[in-house]
């Protein structure tokens, strides 16, 4: 076996250590494995380490016959760590545990080498085994000592560290890493200067550490520290030189604990004691502290100040002793039971012997204080000399019963009020005006309950009047009581002073007197007196009313006609100007762009003031509804996109549907322009922003209710309430609110038509609608809508199939207006569009052609003309020829004409103004039957 061949560079050190080993007896066996035939020799001491037959020295064995003494947890190790140096050849080192001869195991390390040949085949494989058990033992102790250590050193409370003589860190625990709020590995060989963010403190800390090395000496500190996340805290360091073998200085080792709440119970219990010192000094009571451990008490100022003893500290039975001998077994009796007890305070009247021998009467309260486990430590208590009080109270006794003789015989009550004391003298006559028994005890409490509401306020400023320095006032007062036993109302009279002391009021007197049959008498007297009047008032003020509510429908009634007709004839006057619009554009064509453009923006001009005139017949309730059954709650949400776009951002909305709402039948997009409308407006009130409400709710008004809905007949009505907080309207402005074209807008940024629009729709769909505002409150409108009872038979609502075709088809129709204009646009369009056509101005004229042309298919008439209308002529040219078609025209809506009589529902009718295209539709819509 060659073991100083150096065949890599670890052979030399190998050899090194080899040599070391057989010269102190540390080598346990050599071993030569030929890896090319698989033969493995070792020497004697290798069998014995292994626990080997000790004649299987030098004998060929097998690997697995040797590796089978290895320790079962190192045996894997071993095998892979022989199979990688097989494969890789040169230097081999492994440490594990083999079972010897005696069955006992210990660490050896094995080092070898591996020979490979000129292809990197391994061939030979020697080695020697060293014994380390000793060696591992020492390491594994200390290993556990360090661990032990650190362990400690974390476990620690607060700051653990050492330093070197240059004041850099060499350990420190979790309390240190908090403090620096860096790892270890980032502090360790950092000096306090580079670490603390604060220069001054780390100075300090360091000139420290430096003095303590420097003496020698340890020493005990108290230092503020500041946290890198900005706290502050004191610590109690204790720090003492670290030395080294031969007891050289070489460092600092310290602890530090966080004492930041022991420091601020101290300043709060220092701040605690120094408030008790200054309030006991202020008070004019006996202030006293009894420790109970040693029986010591502690006066103030005040025991020498009112009973002349002059001193401070004294025992308890000191005290006792000076207790008046009829009082001192109770008061002793009385104090132990609430020490003994879990009790906390006491308190007892008795008498205390002054200086000069006599007694004070006094009253003494004492609270105790207790430690953690219930245990009694200190009373601190208060005297308060009561010798002045009983006087003034046995002198206002003897006064009291004077004035109780004097007040009965004159069937009167008197009150005294002690200010000073808070206290209320009652005698027993005063007490029964106020309903409370003889024996029961009263306060200035019970005088002010039961006081009337109504005269609470006037009662209570004349007792103030009295009392006040400036005013001096005669309190002089009538009121009334409510028995606070028997629930009994009577009239009292009083009359009283105050008396004073300097600019302090310290009583108040005065008598009572019950007038409650005087007042009886008077009241009657007065009943008699006004009756009549009263009477006369309120017709006058009803009369007044109904004239009022009068003139108003009949104003709202005529402007209301008047709109209407103004609508009407505006309606004819702008089919005179759209309907020749209309035929120019369509003779033209496409021929000129910029006369196209002037005709398009009169056309649009023409139908805004179409829809003019549709507000107005809204006001004058005439303008075309188409009713259905409608769900108020679902309309409000279906708005919600409405409001969003309307209100802006600054307005908030706020809505309170009501469950269970019931129905009513209106026409629902004209109810929704009717909620639109009052946001809009409310959102115009608020221009700053504001809250905005919108309300549904099922309302019966009956005779109950019927003043909470003033106006409203009774009846079952569904409530659509919005209200706002805006700038509200004075009542001269609610007064016109619904006439139309009134507004409180600048020029140009209102119609005046809004609200009138709101009154005619409610009105027209057979409802009410109530305004209430107070200027700088806001402002609230109500619709009452009636209740849909029962779902109505479906609405007539005309339609055009869609395979009607506009264009005429040569049939001969008979025009009937009585506005020439008009008629000439109509005979003009029907002509445009392929019609034949005759005239006629009224219906004298339209019988006489309906005889001669037999062939007239459709009878075009306005429905609102001169002694005969187009009702009845139709009617009549019906009765002649009973197939013949018939469509209406008029600047009335289709709502008025049915509700007035003037034609029935169904009937085919085309309102003023139209366009050639709708004319040309419904005629032949008509002429085909549909509808």
């Amino acid at each position: 076996m060659n073991v100083t061949d150096p065949t890599d560079k670890h052979s030399g050190r190998d050899t090194e250590r080899v040599k070391m080993a057989l010269a102190a007896g540390a080598i346990v066996g050599t071993w030569f494995w030929d890896v090319t035939h698989d033969r493995l020799t070792v020497d004697e001491a290798l069998t014995h380490a292994f626990g080997l037959d000790p004649g299987a020295a030098h004998r060929e064995l097998r690997l697995e016959q040797v590796l089978s003494a290895v320790h079962p947890d190192d045996h894997a190790d071993l095998a892979t760590a022989i199979s990688e140096a097989l494969m890789r050849g040169g230097r081999y080192a492994h440490q594990y545990r083999t079972r010897n001869a005696e069955g006992q195991y210990r660490w050896i390390e094995a080092i070898g080498r591996v020979d490979l040949d000129a292809e990197g085949r391994a061939t030979g494989f020697q080695g020697v085994l060293i014994d380390i058990d000793e060696r591992r033992q020492i390491e594994s102790e200390r290993d556990q000592a360090q661990t032990l250590l650190r362990s400690f050193v974390d476990a620690a409370p607060g700051v653990v560290y050492a330093k070197d003589r240059e004041g850099r860190l060499l350990i420190g625990n979790h309390g240190t890493t908090e403090l620096i709020g860096l790892p270890p590995e980032q502090y360790v060989g950092r000096t306090d200067a580079e670490l603390l963010n604060d220069p001054v403190q780390a100075a300090a800390v360091m000139a420290t550490d430096e003095r303590i090395m420097a003496t020698g000496q340890s020493q005990q500190l108290e230092e503020e520290i500041n946290f890198p996340d900005g706290r502050r805290a004191h610590w109690l360091s204790t720090k003492a030189p670290l030395r080294d073998a031969d007891g050289t200085v070489i460092g600092l080792i310290g602890t530090s604990l966080d004492i930041t709440e022991r420091k601020a119970a101290e300043a709060r219990h220092q701040e605690i004691e120094e408030r008790y010192r200054l309030a006991a000094r202020a008070t004019n009571d006996a202030i006293w502290d009894w420790r109970m451990a040693d029986g010591q008490v502690i006066w103030n100022e005040a025991l020498a100040d009112l009973f002349g003893h002059d001193r401070m500290e004294t025992d308890a039975q000191w005290w006792l002793d000076h207790i008046h001998p009829e009082d001192r077994a109770r008061v002793d009796a009385d104090i132990h039971a609430v020490i003994a007890s879990d009790g906390t305070v006491w308190y007892g009247e008795y008498r205390f012997r002054r200086s000069d021998g006599s007694y004070a009467d006094v009253l003494d309260r004492g609270a105790v204080l207790r430690g953690v486990d219930g245990e009694p430590l200190r009373m601190i208590g208060a005297m308060l000399d009561l010798s002045a009080r009983k006087v003034a109270e046995a002198a206002l006794a003897e006064s009291e019963e004077r004035l109780r003789f004097a007040t009965e015989a004159g069937d009167m009550g008197f009150w005294d009020v002690d200010l000073v004391h808070d206290v209320l003298i009652w005698p027993p006559r005063t007490k029964a005006m106020f309903g409370i028994s003889a024996d029961v005890a009263v306060g200035m409490g019970d005088f002010y309950a039961g006081l009337h509401p109504l005269d609470r306020e006037a009662t209570s400023a004349a007792f103030a009047a009295a009392a006040d320095p400036a005013q001096r006032a005669l309190y002089d007062v009538e009121y009334r009581t409510i028995g606070k036993e028997d629930g009994v109302v009577r009239w009292v009279a009083a009359k009283g002073r105050g008396h004073f002391e300097g600019d302090r009021c310290v009583r108040v007197v005065g008598v009572a007197i019950e007038v409650t049959a005087r007042k009886a008498a008077e009241a009657r007297l007065q009943e008699l007196n006004e009756h009549l009047e009263s009477r006369v008032l309120e017709e006058v003020a009803e009369r007044t009313r109904v004239e009022d509510a009068l003139r108003q429908s009949q104003k709202m009634e005529a402007v209301g006609q008047l709109t209407g007709g103004i609508a009407h004839d505006f309606n004819n006057m702008l089919a005179t100007v759209i309907g020749p619009l209309d035929l120019l554009s369509l003779r033209l064509g496409d021929a000129d762009p910029l006369i196209n453009r002037y005709i398009d923006m009169a056309i649009d001009g023409a139908n805004r003031a179409a829809q003019l005139t549709q507000r107005l017949l809204a006001f004058s309730r005439q303008q075309p509804l188409q009713p259905v059954p409608v769900d108020a709650n679902q309309l409000v949400v279906g708005m919600s996109d409405l409001f969003v776009h309307s209100l802006g951002g600054s307005i908030r909305l706020q809505t309170v549907l009501a469950a269970d709402l019931w129905l009513t039948f209106a026409d629902a997009n004209q109810l929704e322009n009717v909620i639109l409308n009052l946001a809009v407006n409310a959102r115009d009130a608020m221009p700053g922003g504001g809250h905005l409400g919108v309300e549904t709710a099922n309302c019966v008004i009956d005779p109950g209710n019927a003043t909470m809905h003033p106006e409203v007949p009774s009846g079952e009505y569904v409530l659509i309430t919005v209200s706002d907080s805006g700038a509200g309207m004075s009542p001269e402005v609610i007064a016109k609110a619904f006439d139309p074209f009134f507004t409180t807008k600048q020029v140009g940024q209102g119609t005046g038509l809004g609200l009138s629009q709101v009154y005619g729709f409610v009105k027209q769909s057979a409802g009410h609608v109530k305004l209430c505002s107070t200027p700088g409150e806001g402002t609230t409108v109500r619709l009452y809508l009636p209740r849909l009872v029962a779902e109505p038979a479906a609405a007539y609502v005309s339609a055009v199939r869609d395979a009607i075709v506009p264009g005429g088809g040569r049939e001969l129709i008979l025009v009937v207006e009585d506005e020439p204009v008009v008629r000439q646009f109509s005979v003009e369009a029907l002509t445009a569009l392929g019609y034949d056509v005759l005239a006629a101005e009224g219906a004298a004229t339209a019988l006489s052609l309906l005889d001669t042309h037999p062939a007239i298919a459709l009878l075009f008439t306005d429905v609102v003309m001169p002694e005969i209308n187009g009702r009845q002529l139709a009617d009549e040219a019906l009765r002649r020829r009973p197939d013949l078609k018939v469509l209406f025209t008029t600047g009335y809506s289709r709502n008025a004409l049915e509700r007035d009589g003037v034609i029935a529902p169904g009937v085919q009718l085309i309102g003023k103004p139209f366009t050639v295209d709708s004319l040309a539709t419904r005629v032949r819509a008509v002429l085909a039957g549909a509808g």
